[in-house]
């Protein structure tokens, strides 16, 4: 996954690559140069020598400096640009997704992975190409330029490194299901901060802080542990590689000086071994340190990739049946929820044309939002068929379904921006005069002209500053600035007064008079003025008709009618 997203930087990685290894270079030209002052100026007294390598060892360290400058700038460029880029790619992939794809996905876990593990991934970036890069062959080089000055004595360094590498091995592997442990529970906190922070009305008014707030300390305890588990074990490695480090210079001390006393070595060549074997094995410990973000990454990559190989469940398939029938249209359309043996719908059929409303009522958890979920494609049906101006449903696109259907959803969420940004989010053209009309219709022009701000009034996160019916005539004014062929409302009255609801109603019953209308809702006043009623039950449309008809015919409606009108009782019949 990596690698596709470091193709496009491509020149870059290797601009970066390329000024790292000047800087290794440079970096171990330095010792082999203090090497030959020691033995052929100092040791031989000759300062043209001293003077020679001393000028070469500054402008090896100007060298050194300059072009690890430039690979941090090649470097920053890459891990940002690959970050953005999988964000991008995240946020991209799960704004298309239908609820059924996005099963097993909650918004905390979206969330998390998104932010938290792209970072974790971008520091990978950064250390792969900036540290492990380099202290690899800084270690290769220092491996060389020792057994150039001297191979038995460099051949000790080669024995210490394999144990090194074992012992991180083992070490990060035992960290390894840890690090996976910790997501969990980041997840786990995201999530319950999330729902508390939102719900923090509820939780206050049936007293249960103290339940929270013990849930919330067990999952930053889990986190809290697997933290500890992880870094503990992989804090053992720094500790065991210098113990290893000293023990290595002393070996090379005592073989190197015995050899010194005899003559059999040079003076400056043990210094240079020793600044080597001490470089090599300083880079090791390094390398051991930082390569605990390995498992850490590997975890997140794995986190992100679960995301962007989720192929949408929901396909678009080529329409066989040519039909010229305008209008929605659902025929004996059946329903299952994923993993349920129950039928949700049994048998939908209805026919919403341009110039009509149609209204569907029926009590909580009869199947009127899974028919609006059906018709939106977010599920597909499990046997019937479902037409939008005569093309099967699952031959268009998110798009089209869109541009056909303008949904105004029962849940009233709004941007945080100005008034004029939400409503814009519906038509992004939209004027201020066709801004103030769909306010005006919605019964909240007055409202605005009253603010100081007009059109530019400021809509807090969550639209905290507006009450629930506010918020829902907003929404409602959101959708009837577009321009589509049929429009569905979602049980989005339920926060208005009968008396705004019956004004709004009207004003949306004027303005789309020639345009198919569907309505969904639980109040029979919301739904009696509708050319016809579809009476909802257990998933099963049980009886259509006007509303006068049904008070007549239909004994579910009539009990409806009963429970929710018995004061106004007069004026309904």
């Amino acid at each position: 996954m990596l690698i596709g997203y470091a193709k496009k930087y491509t020149k870059l990685i290797i601009g970066q690559l390329f000024f790292a290894t000047v800087w290794v270079v440079a970096q171990l030209f330095i010792p082999r140069l203090m090497v030959d002052i020691v033995d052929s100026g100092i040791m031989m007294k000759d300062m043209n020598a001293i003077i020679h390598r001393g000028l070469l060892m500054l402008l090896a360290t100007v060298v050194n400096i300059a072009s690890l400058l430039i690979s941090i700038s090649f470097l920053t460029r890459v891990t940002a640009g690959i970050s953005r880029d999988l964000r991008a790619d995240l946020f991209e992939k799960v704004i298309d997704w239908s609820k059924e794809t996005r099963t097993g996905f909650s918004n905390s876990t979206l969330i998390t992975r998104t932010v938290n593990d792209v970072k974790q991934v971008s520091n990978l970036i950064d250390l792969s190409l900036r540290k492990i890069y380099t202290l690899t062959i800084t270690i290769i080089g220092a491996l060389i330029v020792s057994f150039s000055l001297d191979a038995k004595l460099a051949s000790i360094i080669l024995i210490i490194i394999p144990a090194i590498l074992i012992l991180g091995l083992f070490l990060t592997t035992r960290a390894l299901p840890q690090y996976a442990r910790i997501r969990v529970a980041i997840d786990r906190i995201n999530l319950l901060f999330r729902e508390n922070i939102r719900g923090i009305r509820v939780i206050r008014a049936f007293n249960k802080s103290d339940y929270e707030e013990k849930e919330f300390g067990k999952a930053t305890k889990d986190a809290c542990e697997a933290s500890v588990k992880s870094e503990s074990t992989m804090m053992l490695l720094s500790p065991l590689i210098l113990l290893l480090t000293n023990f290595l210079i002393l070996v090379i001390l005592y073989l190197g000086g015995g050899r010194a006393e005899i003559g059999t070595i040079k003076l400056g060549v043990l210094i240079g071994l020793i600044e080597y074997a001490t470089m090599s094995l300083n880079n090791i410990q390094q390398f051991a340190s930082i390569i605990t973000i390995i498992p850490r990454s590997k975890v997140s990559i794995d986190r992100i990739s679960e995301v962007l190989s989720r192929e949408e469940l929901l396909t678009i398939k080529e329409d066989t049946i040519g039909c010229e029938e305008g209008g929605i249209c659902f025929r004996n359309v059946d329903f299952y929820y994923p993993e349920s043996r129950r039928a949700i719908l049994d048998d939908i059929y209805f026919h919403l044309e341009k110039g009509e409303t149609k209204a569907i009522i029926g009590s909580t958890g009869s199947g009127k939002s899974t028919i609006l979920k059906l018709l939106l494609r977010d599920y597909d049906g499990y046997r019937g068929e479902i037409r939008l101006n005569g093309n099967e449903i699952q031959s268009l696109s998110s798009e089209e379904i869109s541009r056909i259907v303008t949904f105004v959803p029962q849940s009233s969420f709004l941007f945080s921006g100005s008034i004029r940004e939400n409503i814009q989010t519906g038509k992004k053209d939209a004027s201020d005069d066709e801004i103030w009309d769909v306010l005006d219709m919605v019964q909240m022009g007055d409202f605005f002209r009253k603010s100081n701000d007009g059109l530019d009034t400021y809509i807090a996160q969550n639209a905290v500053n507006l009450s629930g019916g506010q918020k829902q005539r907003i929404s409602i004014a959101r959708g009837l600035i577009r321009d589509s062929d049929f429009y569905v409302f979602d049980d989005c009255f339920s926060a208005l007064d009968y008396s705004t609801e019956k004004k709004v109603r009207e004003a949306i019953q004027e303005k789309l008079a020639d345009r198919g209308v569907l309505v969904v809702a639980q109040r029979v006043a919301t739904v009696r003025d509708a050319d016809e009623i579809l009476v909802l039950d257990k998933g099963k449309i049980v009886d259509r008709g006007s509303h006068e008809d049904l008070v007549e015919s239909s004994e579910i409606y009539r009990e409806i009618v009963a429970s929710q009108l018995k004061s106004q009782e007069g004026e309904i019949r």
